[in-house]
C-alpha cells in the first residue's frame, strides 16, 4: 500500500471540496466539522507518538476516514442540489400516463398503504383518489400532466371551503413526489380525510367542468 501522509491527504479533500460541484453550497455544520477534522488530521506527526508502528497505525486509519469524510461530503452536497434542481424545475403531473384507476380502487390502495405504515405512498395514493374523483364527477377533468396544484386550484371553485384543506394536501403531494420528502403520520392523514371531505361534500353549483391550466 502507498503511503499517504497527513498533508497530502489534507491536500486532497481540499482539493475536492473546491471543485465548482461545491461551490454554490452554503456554509453548514458539516463544513464546519470536515474543516475541525482536516486541522486534526494536519497536526498528525508519526515522529511525534511515541513509535513508528503505532504512528503508522494513527495514520492507516487517518486516510481511512478521509475516505469516509469525501463519501459523506459528496452525498451530503449532493442531496440538497438535486432538490434544488427538481424545484426549479417545477412539479410534474399527478398521475403516471397509464394510471387508469378508479377514485374507489386508488381510495383503497392509500387506505392500505396508511394501515401499512406507508405514509409516502398512503400521501401520493391519497391525492390521487382525490384528483380521479373530481373528475369522475365532471367537476375537474384529467387533464394529462395536470400538478396537483393546479387542481387544488381549480377544485376551490366547486369546494371553497375545503380549498385550504385541498391546497395543504397538494402542497404534502408534491413534497414527497417531487422533493424526496417524507410524509409523517399527520400530514398522510391530513390527505387522506381531504379526499374523504371532498367526496363526501356537495359541490356548488358551477356552470361547468374546470380545467386545471
Amino acid at each position: 500500500m502507498t503511503g499517504v501522509d497527513p498533508d497530502q491527504a489534507r491536500r486532497l479533500l481540499e482539493r475536492e471540496l473546491a471543485k465548482q460541484d461545491y461551490s454554490g453550497a452554503h456554509v453548514t455544520w458539516w463544513d464546519r466539522a470536515s474543516r475541525s477534522f482536516l486541522d486534526w488530521l494536519g497536526s498528525l506527526r508519526p515522529d511525534g507518538l511515541g513509535s513508528e508502528g503505532f504512528g503508522r497505525t494513527v495514520l492507516v486509519i487517518a486516510v481511512v476516514v478521509l475516505v469516509a469524510v469525501v463519501v459523506l461530503v459528496v452525498v451530503a452536497r449532493g442531496l440538497p442540489r438535486r432538490r434544488a434542481r427538481l424545484a426549479a424545475e417545477g412539479p410534474g403531473g399527478v398521475f403516471d400516463g397509464d394510471d387508469q384507476r378508479s377514485a374507489a380502487t386508488i381510495a383503497a390502495a392509500a387506505r392500505a398503504a396508511l394501515a401499512a405504515g406507508d405514509l409516502d405512498r398512503a400521501v401520493l395514493e391519497g391525492y390521487r383518489a382525490l384528483a380521479r374523483g373530481l373528475g369522475e364527477r365532471d367537476l375537474v377533468p384529467d387533464v394529462p400532466g395536470a400538478t396537483a396544484r393546479a387542481i387544488a386550484v381549480r377544485a376551490s371553485t366547486p369546494f371553497p371551503a375545503l380549498a385550504d384543506a385541498v391546497h395543504t394536501a397538494a402542497t404534502t403531494f408534491d413534497r414527497v413526489r417531487y422533493l424526496d420528502e417524507h410524509a409523517d403520520d399527520a400530514a398522510a392523514r391530513q390527505v387522506l380525510e381531504t379526499t374523504r371531505a371532498v367526496q363526501d361534500a356537495r359541490p356548488t353549483r358551477v356552470d361547468g367542468p374546470v380545467v386545471p391550466a
